[in-house]
């Protein structure tokens, strides 16, 4: 087993450390550009690598923390990702969720409930605040997706949701890495903080990114 845990963190930490400059590019560069396709499907890439990683990693040494950190990210990368291919539910049944996105997505709430369960039974250790933030992480995406699988027109249904989904999953996505990064490397800073910061870092920028949207297609439908 330790024979192969060595060259699969080894993988891990490169992808984490190249999808942490890479996902920059997506952030920055004009939403829809060439290079912002490009830089995000090379940071999704990563992150995927990362994931099947760290799940084998998992796997050899289990963590509840680690356990928690892989469903959480691999539900905002999935989701993220996904949701392009789930623009207008509205007028093509085909936008709608497949088997597929039911079943990662019921895993990773199983994910989460099963964490907390650890948590509360004292199997966490001093790593218990940090993996509750993440198991509650899984379980607001992971129920968010199913009541929009379940009622895709319903509230808060709009031509633009999706849009608004692909932004807070893959920011979650990008926080997810940079929460790994912290918690590793940055040492100096007191646990649990060092992996939390990066998760309310950009879930602030998120809503005021998406707020920031908002407001602008408003005044723009209203002057059209």
């Amino acid at each position: 087993m330790e024979a192969l845990f060595t060259p699969t963190l080894i993988l891990h930490i490169t992808c984490g450390l190249a999808a942490s400059l890479v996902g920059l590019a997506p952030i920055f560069t004009r939403k829809g550009s060439r290079l912002h396709r490009l830089s995000g499907r090379l940071f999704a890439g990563l992150m995927a690598t990362l994931l099947a990683a760290a799940w084998l990693m998992t796997a050899l040494h289990f963590s509840p923390y680690f356990l928690a950190l892989s469903a959480t990210a691999t539900m905002t990368l999935f989701s993220g990702v996904r949701v392009l291919g789930r623009k207008r539910p509205d007028i093509r049944r085909e936008d709608r969720a497949k088997p597929l996105d039911w079943i990662v997505t019921l895993g990773v709430v199983g994910v989460g409930l099963w964490v907390l369960f650890l948590v509360v039974t004292g199997q966490t250790g001093d790593l218990a605040a940090v993996s509750s933030a993440l198991a509650y992480g899984a379980l607001v995406y992971g129920g968010w997706d199913l009541w929009r699988f379940a009622r895709p027109t319903d509230w808060p249904f709009s031509p633009n949701l999706w849009n608004y989904e692909h932004l807070a999953k893959m920011l979650g996505a990008y926080g997810a890495v940079l929460s790994a990064f912290s918690g590793n490397f940055l040492t100096f800073i007191p646990t649990p903080w060092s992996q939390l910061w990066p998760s309310f870092l950009f879930q602030t920028v998120t809503v005021i990114w998406i707020a920031v949207l908002i407001v602008r297609r408003r005044r723009s439908t209203a002057f059209a």
